[in-house]
């Protein structure tokens, strides 16, 4: 899956800081300069900034620039949602951590009635995620994979990052579409003493599912999310 411009704009903004090539209270060059210096659209440079805005790292005024304001990220994930890119891009930024594979028919799982999985069963995957170089997860997942993806199953193992990655690498195929709901709802029981909440703690609950090119169903997802630790925001540009 390749990634946005945008957030290869981020990831360099980000490095500069981090690194202590920009160190906080210094003022980032015009933004016509760095976009030069970059080779991207002020357009573009602009979206990698708000996101260092989001992270806490940089402030930003009216004519008086970008100024260096923390040396490193506040510790929670956000996730901006501007395109199908965007949307995966969380599995970039965290570490999947499984807790456990298996076999499951589709009238085992409420999420999965009326959705078809060539074998009748689903390799379903639970684990929880968090920011690499953190122990703490900020989410407790559940991924059904269909029948027709299942063969990844001896591979998840070496993926540290997303389920749908290694299903692209291993069959050829990739995520074209992605029909998402959030909302707001109670902690559940399984998720409670992993995240350091009880069932009755609000949670941030993302459904998705991952469709290929084709418009075949590649998995669904159900997460569970600390809003602690985790937000999500819209940045979508009109043409």
């Amino acid at each position: 899956m390749a990634r946005t411009l945008h957030s290869k704009v981020t990831d360099i903004l980000l490095d500069r800081i981090v690194s202590g090539r920009w160190a906080v209270g210094a003022r980032l060059p015009t933004e016509v300069d760095l976009a030069a210096e970059l080779g991207v659209s002020r357009a573009t440079l602009r979206l990698g900034l708000n996101d260092l805005e989001r992270m806490g790292l940089v402030a930003r005024r009216k004519r008086t620039g970008t100024t260096v304001i923390a040396s490193e990220p506040r510790n929670i994930l956000q996730q901006v949602t501007g395109g199908v890119e965007d949307l995966l891009d969380i599995a970039r930024h965290s570490v999947l951590d499984l807790l456990g594979v298996e076999d499951l028919a589709t009238e085992a799982e409420p999420l999965l009635h009326g959705l078809h999985s060539e074998t009748g069963y689903w390799l379903a995957i639970t684990g929880t995620r968090r920011m690499e170089g953190s122990a703490a997860p900020f989410n407790w997942t559940r991924v059904f994979v269909t029948g027709r993806y299942a063969g990844v199953r001896p591979m998840l193992g070496q993926s540290p990052h997303a389920v749908y990655r290694v299903i692209e690498d291993t069959y050829g195929t990739r995520v074209a579409r992605i029909a998402q709901v959030v909302r707001a709802c109670t902690c559940p029981d399984p998720a409670a003493p992993l995240l350091g909440l009880s069932a009755r703690d609000p949670v941030l609950n993302i459904r998705a599912r991952l469709y290929d090119e084709a418009d075949g169903l590649i998995e669904v997802s159900d997460a569970y999310y600390d809003p602690a630790k985790f937000s999500v925001s819209t940045d979508v540009r009109l043409s």
